[in-house]
């Protein structure tokens, strides 16, 4: 976990303060958190947006069983965070540095994608996140297209097909590539490519039972990558009717 540029004594602060405010009282034979629901709200203002920041896994990582309360867990993952801080420079210097090489986060991908798998994602289900950003891609070339007569790998076929557009089938085009060949390698490329992610991507997911789909966190950011790039060459490309170009 990456601190730089992190006021790091301001959040250490704030999620101490978070456990003191919420500190488990026990009345009437029950045990609740020490403040009223508004004030918990009002505090997972500031505390919410730490952990999104610095630790985005919180809610996977500090899942408790069904009957667990839902503080409880925030407050794990305010802890742990705290020992993160508390020990960032004896870890990194006791384990041989940080990781320098180039990293993707979640949220600079393409923000269609990203915002399709946010909701399952936060809530553990990472092939049901990929699963819905496949489908808000597939989404996007209907809506550019104007069709919704065929599935995902048939419509990236015929939207990028050789052929001249016809009514009713527009074709999409790298038309703003000057040299022709490059143009034609790259909807050649968009085409195998997005082929690839809904076969490879969307199906499996799709339509095998859950138990065999299952991804683990590098497996589906690797997905998600893959669908940002799509969705990216989709939006580039020129769309081209049996009348004119639409830029």
């Amino acid at each position: 976990m990456a601190f730089e540029g992190v006021d790091v004594e301001w959040v250490r602060a704030q999620l101490v303060s978070f456990l003191d405010e919420t500190r488990p009282v026990h009345e009437n034979n029950f045990w609740t958190i020490g403040c009223s629901d508004g004030k918990f709200v009002e505090l997972m203002e500031i505390v919410g947006a730490i952990l999104e920041r610095l630790y985005p896994d919180w809610a996977q990582e500090n899942h408790r069983d069904v009957e667990s309360e839902p503080e409880q867990v925030v407050r794990d993952a305010v802890r742990r965070l705290i020992v993160r801080l508390d020990y960032q420079n004896e870890l990194i210097e006791r384990l041989g540095g940080t990781d320098t090489s180039p990293q993707i986060r979640a949220t600079s991908l393409h923000p269609l994608v990203w915002k399709a798998a946010t909701a399952q994602w936060s809530t553990g289900h990472r092939h049901e996140a990929v699963l819905a950003a496949a489908k808000a891609v597939n989404s996007l070339l209907q809506k550019k297209t104007g069709r919704r007569d065929v599935s995902e790998s048939e419509l990236v076929k015929q939207a990028f097909s050789e052929k001249p557009p016809e009514p009713e089938k527009p074709r999409l085009r790298f038309n703003r590539i000057s040299n022709d060949q490059t143009a034609r390698s790259m909807r050649i490329g968009v085409m195998d490519f997005g082929t690839g992610c809904f076969g490879a991507i969307r199906n499996p997911i799709g339509h095998l039972p859950n138990d065999e789909v299952e991804l683990d966190e590098q497996a589906a950011l690797e997905r998600l990558c893959a669908l940002s790039l799509l969705t990216r060459w989709i939006e580039e490309a020129d769309l081209v009717t049996d009348r004119l170009v639409v830029f």
